[in-house]
């Protein structure tokens, strides 16, 4: 066909060899087992079997969708199926050249990955999967639905009179395909509503075909202080990694390497300057070496790799830090016998996962947890688990850590400094709180259970007399303790703005540890001071208390908006998604239902549309009162969808509706509220040096 001339389709193996390399493959496969060397050399000369060997980005087929072929067998590497524009797959350029392998054909720059390309990727088939290459229809003639190599991948065609062949030669491997197809055709039923979206975004963003483990940002717990940001730059003089990359609901797979297994910038480098690590399998860049070409990173489709000039102060990406870096270990030297022959402007920057370091800085400056490592595999869980449970064996993409997060804390697959203490820490300062606060009320309730009752028995005072003397007021030694305590407890809280501001700070613990520390203490030091004021706060020692207050509230509204807001904006995406599609689903035997469902949903659009302007106060209210007027409206909406449909496809329909409006709204409202997260610190910062001022005044003056 004239839309793929661009992208040929591997051509089958040379004839010399192909005969004996075919029967040797078909040997190792699990399908073939139990057929004879006989038959096996028959079906090889019956020509029903084809090997091909892909390289990535490559058309399976050409011409008519499944050509003459039925089914494919893939025998290693990862191929997909995708829905293609005829045009864009047009506009494709020549195949990429391999420079490090010597090739000459081709480009160094290649197209983007096909899996891009593809409007939608319907499934992916690795190694061992059999699957029917014309399962998958086209939605409309103007698309085309093609399989293609995700990575470079040998594959074998089977035509169709090969099961009916088998059926009378060797029933037995007839059986195993039959439980492949079947075993195919289960998984692929299982993805159902937003597990397309998955399956999507796995595939077109490159994490079927990355490393071990990728990076990734959990926007439950981010409290976006961007401190793995700012140790990735301190420790290699340039920012190796962004948060913000691509996002699917409360996941964000930041823009890093993610050690691709077939690295689309190794190709096109021409002077050994980036390289895949023989131990490891890490891909470094030898800055020794690098011209600054640009080429990897152009090639690289998911941004992980920089280009940062080095020798032109006034061109903006110039970094003064990364060439001093670079300048002291004589790694931007240039002539006879060096790795380059004239001087670079630029070099190329990126992760390699802190090689030659014992941690990884970026996952170990992240005080919440929130960046980790992780397999992409067992995130998606694209494959059935291998359980007796048909339940288990059929939950496929689950769907619930990217709705509810994954609350790993534990930093996953990445190297990092152990995190010790933090329980401990809280079941020390809110114990001693617990016992303080224990004595305060056994001395106003029951005064000889009090310990300072039985002090005074222990010095020898008479019973009555200590009853007397039993008491708890603002200056009794008690109080006072409670004070030192409490104002020991909150400065110790700013310990965690030392290690922001002082490198050897991070050598004392964790950036966990000290968000645990200043989270305990600026909790627990404000309890002890509460009990020190025995509430008496008619004077000017108000003030520090009162700012204490807006301390902590600020504190606490600041942590919970950090952690509220990226839910609100991102898990609701995927909910409302679902919602869309199960209204889809639910009325498709009822279209004039769903073209009404969708109408309600579109004026209750416009109708929120019109009011995000106003204050966010405002809008509060707004949405309040205007939750309450669709409690009214619901039930004319439910009559209208009944007379479109049954009663229980109008009721299911009518609470999709409803969920979607609610979440919509609450969507439009979190950006919105992203306005606090800015005027939150223009409270606790101020506030948090008048109570450092204050407290130190009063200090002096009760001494």
């Amino acid at each position: 066909m004239q839309e793929l001339q661009s992208i040929r389709a591997a051509p089958p193996t040379p004839p010399p060899t192909e005969g004996g390399a075919l029967a040797s493959t078909l040997r190792e496969l699990a399908f073939f087992r139990e057929v004879d060397d006989g038959q096996l050399a028959a079906l090889v000369r019956s020509g029903l079997v084809e090997r091909r060997e892909l390289a990535r980005d490559t058309l399976l087929l050409e011409g008519a969708r499944g050509d003459e072929h039925a089914m494919c067998l893939v025998i290693s590497g990862q191929l997909s199926v995708g829905v293609f524009d005829p045009a864009a797959l047009e506009e494709r350029g020549q195949q990429q050249r391999d420079a490090a392998l010597g090739q000459k054909d081709g480009t160094l720059m290649p197209p983007g990955p096909l899996a891009r390309v593809a409007r939608k990727n319907l499934a992916s088939f690795g190694q061992g999967e059999l699957f029917n290459l014309a399962a998958f229809p086209a939605a409309s003639p103007e698309e085309l639905v093609r399989p293609f190599s995700l990575s470079r991948a040998v594959v074998l065609l089977l035509r169709s009179e090969v099961l009916p062949w088998l059926s009378r030669s060797s029933p037995a491997a007839e059986r195993a395909f039959a439980a492949g197809l079947a075993f195919t055709s289960a998984r692929l039923r299982a993805i159902t509503g937003i597990k397309h979206e998955l399956l999507d975004f796995y595939l077109r963003h490159g994490l079927s075909v990355s490393g071990p483990a990728v990076r990734l940002r959990q926007l439950d717990l981010c409290i976006d202080c961007k401190q793995c940001e700012e140790a990735c730059d301190d420790r290699h003089g340039a920012q190796r990694l962004t948060l913000g990359g691509y996002e699917l609901g409360l996941l964000d797979f930041v823009y890093t390497c993610r050690t691709c297994s077939d690295a689309r910038c190794l190709s096109p480098c021409e002077h050994d300057a980036i390289k895949r690590d023989a131990k490891t399998g890490e891909i470094q860049i030898h800055e020794d070496r690098c011209i600054g070409c640009s080429l990897c990173a152009l090639s690289c489709p998911y941004g992980a790799i920089n280009m940062i000039n080095v020798a032109e102060p006034e061109v903006p990406t110039y970094n003064a830090r990364l060439k001093a870096r670079l300048d002291k270990s004589d790694k931007l030297a240039f002539g006879p016998g060096k790795g380059r022959k004239a001087m670079t402007r630029r070099i190329a920057s990126k992760c390699d996962h802190c090689a030659g370091y014992a941690d990884q800085a970026c996952v170990s400056a992240c005080p919440t947890g929130a960046l980790i490592e992780i397999s992409p595999a067992a995130l998606f869980r694209e494959r059935p688990e291998p359980t007796g449970r048909r339940k288990d064996r059929l939950d496929v993409l689950p769907v619930r850590p990217f709705l509810e997060g994954i609350n790993v804390r534990d930093s996953g697959a990445a190297r990092v400094r152990a995190r010790k203490l933090s329980v401990f820490l809280w079941v020390l300062g809110l114990g001693a709180f617990a016992v303080v606060t224990a004595e305060v009320l056994l001395r106003a309730l029951a005064p000889r259970w009090s310990a300072s009752y039985q002090g005074y028995l222990l010095d020898g005072v008479e019973p009555a007399i200590a009853e007397m003397n039993v008491s708890f007021l603002a200056g009794s030694k008690l109080a006072l303790t409670c004070g030192y305590l409490g104002t020991a407890l909150m400065v110790l809280s700013m310990s965690y703005l030392l290690q922001r501001r002082f490198g050897w700070f991070h050598k004392t613990a964790t950036n966990q540890f000290w968000l645990d520390v200043h989270l305990m203490t600026g909790f627990v030091g404000p309890l002890f001071i509460v009990l020190h004021s025995a509430l008496r706060l008619t004077t000017w020692v108000s003030v520090p208390f009162w700012s204490m207050v807006a301390v902590v509230f600020s504190g606490v509204l600041g942590r919970y908006l950090y952690t509220l807001v990226p839910s609100l904006s991102s898990r609701h995406e995927l909910t409302i998604l679902e919602c869309r599609r199960e209204i889809t689903e639910l009325a498709k035997d009822y279209p004039a239902a769903a073209d009404h469902a969708y109408a309600l949903m579109s004026a209750e659009g416009q109708r929120a549309a019109r009011s995000w302007s106003i204050g966010l106060i405002t809008l509060l209210l707004w949405v309040m009162f205007d939750d309450v007027r669709r409690m009214w409206t619901r039930g004319r909406d439910r009559r209208a969808l009944r007379r479109l449909s049954s009663r229980r496809i109008a009721r299911r329909i009518a609470s999709r509706v409803d969920r979607v409006v609610f979440l919509e709204r609450r969507q439009e409202l979190a950006p919105r509220s992203k306005s606090l997260l800015k005027a939150w610190k223009r409270v606790h910062i101020p506030f948090s040096v008048l109570l450092l001022v204050t407290m130190v005044i009063h200090i002096v003056l009760a001494l």
